[in-house]
């Protein structure tokens, strides 16, 4: 059996399958997120996957360069003894460690023929003979934490379908490593030094920097005693620190000292040796500085913590004593445990200034983006003689893909289509312009819609690449010959529901648009009789869903009884009676996507 027929929704993308498998990726992808232990992250993984591909063999490897080789965390299929013997595989050696090294999938079709392949001792008879590696990539700070290999005992197994697949959850699964492995160091911590969690707890849940430093001096008081609390940040282009917080120095100073050379005092020394400086009788070390207005308080002792971010110093935290050896070694790993913690929260900090920030600009394109895509909704169907014809869009508060247009193409012929573009926000709503500016001008040329939709996807994948996906029915309205001749690429199965109440669902047609360069379609013709209903709507009606926590999806079969009932109202009527109702149902739960109809009744 070949790749083609184990997995089918990998290759043969149809509508239904299509939207199964974006919809079990989305779940993979949050519930990877949200687990937090990083065992049962791994064993889940290895589990949940086998749900997307039919694999024989699973690796999962964490990246440990102290060490210089891949750990292995979990191997699916192979002797544990084996596996043991192999526990770091050097970055020189298998296909796992080629994929680390070159930073981007490789997928193997016979690995007897690949140079690279390390061996392992199997479970069973068989032995791999196909390999997909993918490494775990966090796009945020170009580095890759570990890498997965899945393996079949048949040859060429693997598509570019699976390669797509696995490289959508790896980079969600590289995040989540990232989390679980960052929370399994702070459970360690934790069981030592229960406090300075809790600290650490409240230091990053506050995401205004002034805030946040203002919140030192109580938090420290619970785990040290100190008469004085020094927090700079680095002005890098003075080369400067710029003291925040100097708690302490407060009714005798004369002046504030608010900047001080970055390399003076044993802070200056923190931050050049990049480590934790203790001073046990600063009038006896020679690297001691105060400004003038810290002078005369009485100061004997400091200990200095460099604030580093991912290996950058962003500052430092600094406590003086009146008492000589007021500090010791446990104190400065405690204040380190602090200080990464307020580390990550000033990056946190600044990183929500800028995207609250970023949020006001982003709200600015919504609205134009959103202008854009009423712009190019029309307002009124043109008149078709033998037909009432109605539309409508009711926005959601996210932005999506939805759209509907008419191409008049003769007294007597008109396109009429509807689609979605694949996402949400500004993207998606520019996407939604592209693909109708490139269909209009398809259109245009009056040929039958499975050859409008085989040409549109070679423009939409020719100028926009697989960076938009797009469903979407395209018809040929006829008023001379009463018929419909449509086209479903991968889009909600319009209805067809006659005057006696009787239905079906249209999906002749082929792939949804973007996938692959060149696709066929089908089209189908449809004899139209007084009464007809064609009713088309994107999944917005489909997944418009009741209020949590039990959420329920309105679905299918209340939409077809729905539009069945009531057939015999005008077209604009029948519209406004699927709103109210679906209205009804959410009952004013936050709906995700647009709601899009049209109908066509025959007069």
């Amino acid at each position: 059996m070949n790749a083609n027929q184990n997995n089918p929704e990998i290759v043969d993308l149809t509508s239904e399958s299509a939207q199964k498998l974006q919809r079990l990726i989305s779940e993979l992808s949050i519930e990877f997120i949200s687990i937090l232990d990083l065992n049962e992250l791994i064993e889940r993984v290895a589990y949940r996957l086998r749900e997307v591909i039919d694999y024989k063999f699973f690796n999962l490897f964490l990246v440990d360069e102290v060490r210089g080789g891949l750990v292995w965390k979990i191997a699916v299929g192979y002797k544990p003894e084996d596996v043991a013997e192999h526990a770091i595989i050097p970055f020189d050696r298998s296909i796992a460690s080629a994929a680390w090294r070159e930073g981007s999938t490789i997928n193997v079709g016979d690995v007897t023929r690949d140079s690279r392949y390390l061996p392992i001792a199997t479970e069973g008879e068989n032995t791999p003979l196909s390999e997909i590696a993918v490494p775990l990539k966090l796009a945020r700070q170009n580095k890759i934490v570990g890498v997965l290999t899945i393996e079949s005992s048949e040859p060429n197994y693997f598509t570019r379908g699976h390669e797509r697949v696995l490289n959508i959850l790896a980079s969600q699964l590289a995040v989540a490593l990232e989390h679980a492995s960052v929370y399994d160091e702070l459970r360690q911590r934790t069981r030592e030094m229960r406090t300075l969690i809790e600290i650490g707890h409240e230091i990053t849940s506050i995401l205004d920097l002034d805030k946040l430093l203002n919140h030192m001096a109580p938090l420290l008081d619970r785990v040290i005693d100190y008469e004085f609390l020094l927090v700079g940040l680095i002005d890098e282009p003075r080369q400067e620190l710029v003291w925040h917080i100097e708690e302490g120095y407060g009714a005798q100073k004369r002046e504030r000292a608010t900047r001080t050379k970055l390399m003076h005092g044993i802070v200056g020394r923190a931050v050049r040796e990049r480590r934790t400086q203790i001073s046990n009788d600063v009038l006896r070390d020679p690297d001691y500085y105060l400004a003038d207005s810290w002078k005369d308080l009485g100061q004997r002792s400091e200990v200095a913590v460099p604030l580093l971010y991912e290996d950058k110093i962003i500052g430092v935290l600094a406590l003086e004593s009146n008492r000589t050896n007021a500090f010791n070694e446990f104190h400065g790993r405690l204040l380190e445990n602090i200080a990464n913690n307020l580390s990550i929260a000033i990056v946190n900090a600044r990183l929500y200034a800028e995207h609250v920030e970023r949020e006001k600009q982003l709200e600015h394109e919504i609205l134009m983006a959103r202008d854009v895509q009423r712009s190019m909704i029309p307002e009124t169907a043109p008149h078709i003689k033998g037909f009432e014809i109605a539309a409508r869009l009711e926005p959601a508060l996210n932005l999506s893909g939805d759209f509907y247009d008419y191409v008049p193409l003769s007294d007597t012929r008109m396109g009429i289509m509807i689609g979605d573009v694949s996402g949400k926000g500004v993207r998606a709503a520019m996407g939604m312009a592209a693909s109708r500016s490139i269909l209009r001008s398809v259109a245009r040329r009056g040929h039958g819609p499975a050859r409008i939709l085989r040409d549109a996807n070679m423009r939409l994948h020719r100028d926009l690449g697989r960076q938009l996906l797009l469903t979407m029915v395209y018809a040929l309205l006829d008023a001379e010959t009463k018929t419909l001749q449509y086209c479903n690429a991968g889009h909600n199965p319009p209805l067809h529901v006659s005057s006696s109440g009787r239905y079906r669902a249209l999906k002749t047609g082929g792939l949804l648009l973007g996938v692959f360069d060149k696709q066929s379609y089908k089209s189908e013709t449809l004899n139209l009789e007084r009464g007809d209903v064609i009713f088309f709507y994107t999944d917005g009606l489909v997944e418009a869903h009741t209020p949590s926590p039990d959420a329920v999806d309105f679905g299918e079969a209340r939409i077809i009884d729905l539009v069945v009932k009531n057939r015999h109202l005008k077209a604009s009527a029948l519209i406004d009676t699927v709103i109210s109702r679906i209205s009804e149902f959410t009952a004013g739960a936050h709906q995700h996507d647009d709601l899009s109809l049209l109908v066509i009744k025959v007069l």
